[in-house]
């Protein structure tokens, strides 16, 4: 009996030797991990570009704060100009005669205006006061001339434009005032736009770039608040065509080469024309 027991367990033991081993587990299924693109700058801005900080004011510490009324209009009057000169396509044909209208409706109010600015730089600056003043003119149209908000800033000056040729000169510095807050609302909303796309970027260096988070430089480079361009306070300033009336035709001059700031000496916009097109 136990001789057949052993017989049958050898046997059963030679048979489950005989048998193929079950196939191993499949490996398990790893998902390549997708790495997203880092964020970009909003309205197709440079990454170099640094924003104003923000004042006690809870206002950007842009070129145009501290401004007293008559450097306000001042300064729209070349937000008017530098959108004449810029904004292209037929919803903003109106800019250039707004621009010349505005200009001759309001030349003594400007021309006393310029007076006063220039005798304020006078008194703060003393003999330097005319390079002073013309970088600070030079930064202002950079300011307004900003390409990526090119679109927003068209939209708000075509539509002030329409009012400032209306506007009476005794209601002139409350017009100023409003219009300037107006034209710089496209640059607000940009400066918070910037600051989530930094934040943004922050995270992403943090999530997917650890060596960056910890290597990243300050991508910055001071542009007195917000410019177009780079402007060396060591160089002769310069700006486009402007402080004078412009051609009236329905579109804007094109600009082939700068011209200077118009200095202490001589008088408001409206005392240099160019001709129309055509003359």
């Amino acid at each position: 009996m136990n001789l057949r027991v052993l017989l049958v367990t050898v046997g059963v033991a030679a048979l489950a030797a005989c048998q193929t081993p079950p196939p191993p587990p499949p490996p398990p299924v790893v998902v390549p991990q997708v790495t997203p693109r880092a964020p970009t700058p909003p309205f197709g801005a440079s990454n170099l570009t640094i924003i104003p900080p923000l004042g006690v004011d809870g206002l950007r510490r842009t070129i145009n704060r501290d401004l007293g009324p008559l450097e306000t209009v001042w300064h729209v009057r070349a937000a008017l100009n530098v959108a004449a000169l810029s904004c292209t396509g037929p919803q903003y044909m109106r800019l250039v005669s707004d621009y010349n209208a505005f200009l001759a409706n309001n030349e003594k109010y400007l021309r006393n205006a310029n007076n006063a600015i220039i005798s304020k730089y006078r008194r703060e600056e003393g003999n330097g006061y005319r390079q002073v003043h013309d970088r600070h003119q030079t930064n202002l149209y950079n300011f307004w001339s900003f390409s990526p908000l090119r679109r927003p800033f068209c939209d708000q000056a075509v539509q002030i434009s329409q009012r400032a040729i209306v506007t009476p000169e005794a209601e002139m510095e409350t017009f100023g005032a409003q219009a300037l807050m107006e034209l710089e609302k496209p640059f607000v909303d940009f400066y918070l736009a910037y600051e989530g796309y930094e934040k943004a970027l922050d995270a992403w260096r943090v999530q997917y770039a650890p060596a960056q988070a910890i290597d990243a430089v300050d991508e910055t480079i001071n542009t007195t608040g917000l410019t177009g361009g780079l402007v060396d306070p060591n160089a002769p300033a310069t700006v486009p065509l402007m402080d004078r009336q412009l051609p009236a035709s329905n579109a804007a001059p094109v600009v082939t080469s700068p011209a200077p700031v118009p200095s202490a000496t001589q008088g408001t916009p409206t005392e240099t024309s160019v001709p129309p097109t055509g003359e």
